[in-house]
């Protein structure tokens, strides 16, 4: 009875521990949340502010870069922040288009590559996080 109840456990840990693992990878809002950022500045409107995070630059290949991204929505006449949204960027260096793939943790699975369709904030993050690649 002693051997079972001990093989019963073994089983039920590695069970356990191989939920915790595959849990931990792919939950990748633990990753944006977790990490020290580095937050610059780099582009401001009446409307909000723009920061991305230098230190989550990862290049996917094919002129394609994923960061971190901020967006803090500011009231237009005290400069007071209202908001702050975080996104993991998927950015085309080439055609300029992006994708947000993950906002404030959540993953989003149907993003699209779009065209920032001339908003300063985005064009801006677009052009900066794309000079060095």
């Amino acid at each position: 009875m002693f051997k079972i109840n001990q093989k019963a456990n073994k089983i039920i840990n590695t069970f356990f521990y191989s939920l915790a693992i595959i849990v931990i990878i792919f939950n990748r809002s633990n990753i944006v949340f977790s990490a020290v950022n580095n937050w610059v500045e780099i582009s401001r409107t009446t409307e909000g502010i723009q920061y991305i995070d230098r230190n989550s630059l990862n290049n996917k290949g094919k002129s394609i870069i994923e960061i971190i991204t901020k967006y803090s929505k500011i009231k237009a006449n005290t400069s007071e922040k209202i908001e702050d949204n975080i996104y993991i960027m998927r950015i085309n260096c080439i055609s300029n288009e992006f994708k947000d793939i993950s906002v404030n943790g959540k993953n989003n699975l149907s993003a699209k590559w779009e065209a920032s369709n001339k908003d300063k904030l985005i064009d801006d993050v677009i052009y900066e996080s794309c000079k060095n690649v």
